[in-house]
């Protein structure tokens, strides 16, 4: 289950009234839909496209106009398009073939998934030699953050950052945006920000298994230790809400101990060749044992995971 909160007041964008209010969307799973329908209630026009049928639906029913093909999305948009790509890793390149021949000089590509940042790299010189803008952006915060405003990290040219900033504003929280450097820097620091991420996690998991692991000895009530665990400690975090949900509604308890193999853990490997990361090298082991050696721990943390972004997680038998 996915934690909803209620909508925030969506952001003033005071921006040249000659802004283009439309772009394509390639992906309409659990981001992408968000992404797109938050943009729709800012008076967007979003032309979606998916390969499942069901995800299209729900598109239609948040006011995105739907196409089957990609030749249907470029020829719906007008010149000087942007098309944002929120897709699997593995599908952008193919997406790209299919993609760039449609379009013309002066169009503009996003990719806003968990690209690697070599590949992005690549994609910004090939794209460039028919002068096609591309934008990498890693973007986190969960279905959630989608929803409601996401942390937004762009790498590329100055130029045409300024051209689109607006939409990057307005799928942004609140100061949650940046142009954080040249090509393939949004996809580097957000591979970065993973890294952070799967140490926080290991290490909140950690905790909370010794605590459960004492919870006979104290008498300890782990929901009732998550009130100030979560409020104003120096460890309050969505990562500790997300963990205090999973245990409100009972899922920690419904789940095996096995983390599983995610689209970012090859990053993760990469970072250990490229930085002394001892706390990351330390949680990357840590979750590909519990594939030999199901745990507790394992149990924390895909817990947090399916909670931000509903990765799958094993039903315990």
């Amino acid at each position: 289950m996915i934690r909803v909160q209620p909508d925030p007041p969506l952001p003033v964008i005071n921006m040249a009234s000659n802004m283009k209010k439309e772009l394509g969307f390639v992906g309409l799973g659990r981001m992408g839909l968000n992404m797109a329908t938050r943009l729709v209630e800012q008076g967007y026009r979003v032309v979606g496209l998916d390969h499942d049928q069901a995800a299209l639906a729900a598109a239609k029913q948040a006011g995105i106009e739907t196409v089957a093909t990609y030749e249907d999305m470029v020829g719906a948009l007008s010149p000087d398009r942007l098309v944002w790509m929120m897709i699997p890793s593995k599908f952008v390149d193919t997406a790209l073939e299919e993609l760039t021949p449609l379009l013309n000089p002066g169009d503009t590509i996003i990719d806003g998934g968990n690209s690697f940042y070599q590949d992005s790299l690549r994609r910004h010189e090939s794209l460039k030699t028919v002068d096609i803008s591309f934008l990498d952006t890693g973007t986190s915060g969960g279905v959630t953050g989608a929803r409601h405003g996401a942390s937004l990290m762009v790498g590329g040219d100055t130029t045409v950052f300024a051209t689109h900033e607006h939409i990057y504003q307005a799928l942004a929280t609140n100061n949650g945006y940046a142009l954080v450097g040249g090509a393939g820097a949004g996809h580097f620091v957000k591979m970065i920000h993973n890294g952070i991420e799967y140490g926080m996690m290991g290490a909140i998991a950690e905790g909370f298994t010794v605590l459960h692991e004492h919870t006979d000895q104290f008498n300890l009530d782990l929901q009732q230790v998550m009130k100030p665990y979560e409020n104003e400690s120096i460890i309050s975090s969505k990562l500790i809400s997300w963990l205090s949900k999973a245990y409100q509604e009972g899922q920690v308890d419904l789940i095996t101990g096995e983390v599983p193999t995610g689209e970012t853990e090859s990053e993760m490997e990469h970072i250990t060749t490229i930085g002394d990361v001892k706390v990351l090298s330390a949680a990357l082991t840590q979750r590909q044992e519990t594939r030999t050696k199901p745990s507790y721990i394992g149990k924390l943390i895909a817990a947090m995971r399916n909670q931000f972004g509903g990765h799958s997680v094993i039903q315990d038998k």
